[in-house]
């Protein structure tokens, strides 16, 4: 089994992959997440990140991830016991957990696994059941595949704890309301099975790639040093001296050499061939080549405000809707978001969906945006990252498509069928 490493060293990464993946809307205010499991991290050491084909398929295994409001964890965050009451609560049903998942490794959730690993020294497996954020608990490919979400355990930051035995989406109405009754946040385990049951139901490689992404946001960020040429980083896991870290990641930075131009644009190019290369462009492209992703459009936001379509009852949501110019084609690229960036309309033509994910650049920052922190007026670039293929079957664009999100309209990946 080649040993993969995460630690206190790649917390920054994993917060720029997990705001990325988070769909803009739904990554904002996450970083106290990063603050806590740097420091378990530092306290326990690395977590082994594995693929599910490395442990016995007999190994079981369950799905950490949280639910509720990203500023109630802030303003009454975890401890770090919430794991072990976890563990504890499952043993009697599914026997010892001999390793975790992340449910869906994105936004807090892509940090909270990787502390329920550390604390309960297990492994953590590379993949996820949702690739970005869903609004609800069962929105994954783990329901698709048929595996079960019960028994599910949960645990409160005032440590509440209950076992819920019921069907995937009653067990979402019940534990919301527990949520909101003990302090807007539950830390969940749910989807227990055995390591051999993940193929064709988990997302594999879902907690490399965040890293990966992470690290080419970081790269970019502004008051960076500029690279002079030295030793390429190899795409590894940090790893602390002596032991044997990942490298099967591509040399970063790629490209040529660069350095910084006037108004901090990129001066790129061997004599004759020079020209000048925004940093928001150098950083599209990097994106895009990590990610597989297609930049709809970019320019100024030209409205942002509440939403004329409200969400759907059962799912939580603050409707907003977004305008952004396209400087290049002039076109007017309409965003819907409920508390998730759900669909993106091209002068009026349904561009990209949910399940594929909807992305937003602020320019100025060189960093992941959503409406809370947008104004009139900013630049931003929307970027669209293709869904896991099981999203785009029939049953996973009825679970997760844009008629799931009350939205009757068919996702453009329908139009050939």
């Amino acid at each position: 089994m080649s040993e993969r490493l995460i630690t206190a060293a790649d917390v920054p990464a994993l917060l720029a992959g997990a705001e990325f993946f988070s769909t803009s809307a739904a990554g904002e205010g996450i970083d106290f997440a990063g603050v806590w499991l740097g420091d378990i991290l530092a306290h326990t050491g690395p977590v082994s990140l594995v693929a599910a084909g490395d442990l016995d398929p007999g190994t079981a295994c369950a799905a950490i991830g949280a639910m509720g409001s990203t500023t109630a964890m802030a303003e009454l965050p975890p401890s770090g016991d919430e794991p072990a009451v976890l563990a504890r609560s499952l043993e009697g049903r599914c026997g010892p957990l001999g390793a975790v998942l992340p449910l869906n490794a994105a936004s807090v959730n892509a940090l909270f696994p990787v502390a329920a690993a550390a604390l309960l020294g297990l492994p953590l497996i590379d993949c996820d059941g949702m690739g970005r954020v869903f609004p609800l608990i069962h929105q994954t490919t783990f329901e698709l595949a048929g595996l079960s979400l019960a028994p599910m355990a949960a645990v409160s930051a005032g440590y509440d704890s209950l076992l819920l035995e019921t069907g995937s989406a009653r067990a979402e109405r019940l534990a919301r309301v527990v949520a909101q009754s003990a302090g807007g946040w539950l830390l969940c385990a749910l989807y227990p099975t055995r390591v051999g049951e993940l193929a064709g139901a988990a997302i594999p490689g879902s907690m490399s790639r965040v890293l990966e992404v992470g690290r080419v946001l970081l790269a970019h960020a502004p008051g960076r040093p500029a690279w002079t040429g030295g030793p390429a980083w190899t795409g590894g896991l940090a790893h602390p001296p002596g032991r044997p870290g990942w490298t099967g990641g591509p040399a970063h930075p790629p490209g040529p050499p660069w350095e910084t131009g006037e108004a901090g644009a990129f001066q790129e190019g061997g004599p004759g061939q020079r020209g000048v290369v925004a940093p928001h462009e150098r950083l599209l492209a990097e994106l895009t080549a990590v990610t597989g992703a297609s930049v709809l459009g970019g320019g100024r936001l030209v409205e942002i405000g509440p939403s004329v379509r409200q969400a759907a009852a059962l799912f939580p949501g603050n409707p907003v809707g977004l305008a952004v110019h396209d400087h290049d084609s002039g076109r007017l690229i309409r965003i819907e978001a409920h508390n998730e960036l759900i669909l993106a309309l091209s002068d009026g033509s349904l561009a990209a969906a949910v399940p594929d994910l909807l992305c937003l650049l602020d320019r100025g920052t060189l960093r992941m945006t959503g409406p809370g922190r947008l104004t009139a007026g900013d630049l931003v670039d929307v970027l669209v990252v293709p869904a896991a293929p099981l999203w785009h079957t029939i049953p996973g664009l009825a679970l997760g498509g844009p008629g799931a999100f009350g939205f009757p309209l068919r996702h453009p990946k329908e139009a050939g069928r």
